[in-house]
């Protein structure tokens, strides 16, 4: 019985997806204790619960790459560059925009 593995899949991205971006050191320290939500959940702004905000709150290299891990309340995620610009948005700046 032979099957077929490969699929086409379409994808929708938010935000600014780029697989050659990559955060450089200053960059990434910059966003530390910035707080984020995904842009799923950005009908929940100027104003979000508790419950659906991230604080950045480290950075590391892996595999000569830097990312970011940021805090939730019940887990951490590790987020390269393009990762964070694709599923996150920062909340300061979307409540100052208005």
């Amino acid at each position: 019985m032979a099957m077929n593995m490969s699929r086409d899949y379409d994808i929708e991205t938010f935000g600014d997806w780029n697989p050659e971006l990559s955060f450089e050191l200053n960059e990434a320290v910059s966003l530390f204790y910035k707080e984020v939500i995904r842009i799923q959940d950005r009908a929940h702004l100027p104003k979000p619960p508790i419950e659906v905000i991230g604080i950045v709150c480290g950075v590391l290299t892996l595999n000569d790459e830097i990312e970011v891990i940021i805090r939730f309340p019940n887990k951490l995620e590790q987020l390269c560059k393009t990762e964070f610009c694709g599923d996150f948005i920062l909340v300061e700046k979307t409540c100052l925009d208005g």
